[in-house]
């Protein structure tokens, strides 16, 4: 029972530090981005609709939404859940507590998840009413997309959090850039990114109302149902990685 109620502490207390820190502040920032992009293209506006699902879904809600605010949202938050006590010298405070380590990342991940799933989708809503017609019909389609991406990216930077000191970098270069040249090379290759399973989902899901997915010379799209298993498997494989290495980690630099 009092392992119960300082677990449900730990929770409480991480899910109001990152609700109330400055990643909420980074955040807004593409957020903003985005509500400009919408202002300015209007796609609720054109005449037909498959034009203007197939311009919403790859203009913004593939190239912009999926691949860039998503895996931004989801570093802003997960690779400071443990960095964050890492930075601040509170972490060994919580090592030397009487609460194993795995319900320590536990705790931080699942303060983690809400926060990201709810403002990425909610976001996501807001933007999708905002493009009218071809925007609204986007977001039934894409909303499965859009969560399975957010849960893989967030255990996946937990993973980072717990194995490098700067783990917000390491993020930030694997989602913004070298995700970007992989999804530019021909072959399996692009297997290797998280985003080219969601980007697979969503043009299979959009496929009947208009969206044209890239020509099969440069991307072949898995199914999505397969895209679905395998981001679970990545969040699944990550997040067990994660309790391994912090679990035999000894963080000298605490000391």
């Amino acid at each position: 029972m009092r392992l119960l109620r300082a677990w449900s502490t730990l929770f409480m207390l991480s899910f109001h530090r990152l609700l109330w820190s400055t990643s909420t502040l980074m955040v807004t920032i593409p957020m903003a981005g985005c509500f400009l992009f919408l202002l300015y293209r209007r796609y609720g506006e054109m005449e037909r609709f498959s034009d203007a699902f197939n311009r919403f879904g790859n203009e913004f809600a593939i190239a912009i939404f999926a691949s860039f605010v998503v895996p931004v949202c989801a570093l802003a938050y997960a690779t400071t859940s443990i960095g964050g006590d890492r930075e601040d010298g509170t972490l060994l405070f919580l090592l030397v507590r009487p609460v194993p380590r795995w319900l320590i990342l536990l705790a931080k991940l699942l303060a983690t998840l809400p926060l990201v799933v709810g403002l990425v989708t909610g976001s996501f809503y807001v933007f999708c009413q905002m493009a009218g017609p071809p925007g609204q019909r986007a977001f039934s389609l894409f909303l499965p997309s859009v969560f399975f991406i957010s849960v893989a990216y967030v255990c996946l930077f937990h993973l980072f959090d717990v194995s490098f000191r700067h783990s917000t970098i390491i993020a930030l270069i694997y989602s913004l850039f070298m995700e970007i040249i992989i999804g530019q090379m021909p072959g399996i290759i692009k297997r290797v990114a998280v985003n080219f399973y969601g980007r697979s989902m969503m043009y299979e899901l959009g496929m009947d109302q208009g969206i044209e997915a890239p020509p099969p010379e440069f991307f072949v799209p898995v199914s999505a149902r397969e895209g679905a298993l395998v981001l679970l498997g990545i969040a699944a494989v990550s997040i067990v990685a994660a309790m391994i290495v912090f679990q035999r980690r000894e963080y000298r630099d605490l000391t």
